[in-house]
């Protein structure tokens, strides 16, 4: 039997710091914390995230992302690796953006975002467009970094849409989704910013958005209430899915959790009831059991020569 199609990630790859520490004093020449390190952790955050979650997943999966040449890139690039996603790199000219998060206590005391906030991409190789093009299924997650208004890739991403699902995660800085998609999944601020405030409220949002973009249905995700379901041509009302209640857990990585949940269920033949519903459960499980932090790794010793492997067991799966 020939082995499925892989799933390829289109999109803006990060990379994500956890820099964790205690804070037992304040600074004496400001009112600030001081934070003693102890440990600091790193994962592939954004579209490399979402490739990540597949990857732990069990499925064979394609980043078609962009990625410079900096240490920030490198690194970013071998933790999607090692963990056994393929990477088709956009020669990026400019800087990885990486997002750096200050711990103490179990509490995040500071955000730091550093690199470009856009790439700087001048070609798009003929291997990455090929690999969407071989695509089982295709995820789209933008990040605002301008790789979904890249000419080429929209039009391969346009034919992929025509024979097999295609999940577009927006982004108010991002690009229109292609025509053809099968579903959108933005948060509730996403659907209202880019619907504009003449749409008040997350199903009017999404039903002009589903108009805007030509896109039969889309999950607004609502966080701990779960999402509501809109399909305008199908349904008159939309279909309010609620999330299985915790106790507590980590947000971060949740919307990418939904999206490759949803992918799944779509590219298995689940109804798209159905694809939203295990996608919310699954979200749910991701953010109870800790959340993007599960998937971290150690970062490497500043002593360490360059370019050396550092062992990283990654969990089989993220989630029930």
């Amino acid at each position: 039997m020939n082995a499925p199609a892989p799933l390829v990630v289109v999109g803006d790859a990060l990379l994500d710091r956890d820099v964790i520490g205690r804070v037992e004093r304040l600074c004496p020449d400001a009112p600030a914390p001081v934070l003693e390190e102890t440990t600091v952790e790193e994962r592939p955050g954004g579209a490399g995230l979402a490739a990540l979650i597949a990857a732990v997943e069990g499925h064979d999966v394609v980043l078609v992302t962009p990625l410079a040449a900096d240490a920030a890139g490198l690194r970013l690039r071998q933790l999607l690796e090692d963990a056994g996603v393929t990477v088709w790199p956009l020669p990026d000219q400019g800087r990885t953006e990486e997002k750096i998060r200050l711990l103490a206590h179990g509490q995040v005391m500071l955000r730091w975002d550093r690199g470009e906030r856009s790439a700087r991409v001048d070609t798009v190789p003929a291997e990455a467009l090929a690999a969407v093009e071989a695509a089982g299924a295709v995820l789209v997650s933008d990040y605002g970094r301008g790789t979904t208004g890249l000419a080429a890739l929209r039009r391969v991403m346009e034919r992929a849409a025509r024979q097999v699902p295609v999940v577009w995660d927006p982004h108010p800085r991002g690009h229109t989704p292609v025509p053809g998609i099968r579903l959108a999944t933005p948060n509730a601020a996403e659907a209202r910013r880019l619907a504009g405030p003449e749409h008040p409220g997350e199903a009017a949002a999404a039903v002009a958005l589903c108009r805007l973009w030509r896109c039969p249905a889309i999950a607004v995700t609502l966080g701990a209430d779960g999402a509501l379901l809109v399909v305008p041509e199908q349904a008159p009302f939309p279909v309010r899915l609620p999330a299985p209640r915790v106790a507590a857990g980590n947000p971060c990585g949740a919307g990418d959790r939904f999206a490759v949940a949803a992918l799944e269920g779509l590219r298995a033949g689940a109804t798209l009831t159905d694809a939203i519903h295990t996608a919310v459960v699954k979200a749910t499980s991701f953010v109870a059991i800790g959340g993007a932090r599960r998937l971290s790794a150690p970062a490497p010793s500043p002593t360490a020569p360059p370019n050396c492997a550092y062992p990283f067991v990654w969990p089989r799966r993220v989630s029930a």
